[in-house]
């Protein structure tokens, strides 16, 4: 409910998309647990957010081109 509105705006959009990539490459890069549940829970985990990421990108081009086609966003009167 907290985030149903914002995910219409394209900008919005892609601020979680690259939010989730930078967490899920970060985690990925840098976080290294000790026993093997944990080290695939984390690749797991890492592997969720970067498919997140490339969803909501996906999401933001289809919002743009309907933006676009629906002559949002333009100037004219």
């Amino acid at each position: 409910m907290l985030l149903k509105n914002r995910f219409y705006e394209p900008e919005n959009v892609v601020r979680a998309g690259m939010f989730c990539l930078a967490v899920g490459l970060v985690t990925q890069r840098y976080v290294h647990p000790p026993g093997d549940f944990w080290q695939g829970f984390v690749s797991g985990v890492s592997g969720l957010l970067i498919g997140m990421s490339i969803a909501f990108n996906l999401r933001y081009l289809v919002l743009r081109r309907d933006r676009k086609n629906s002559g949002e966003g333009t100037l004219c009167a």
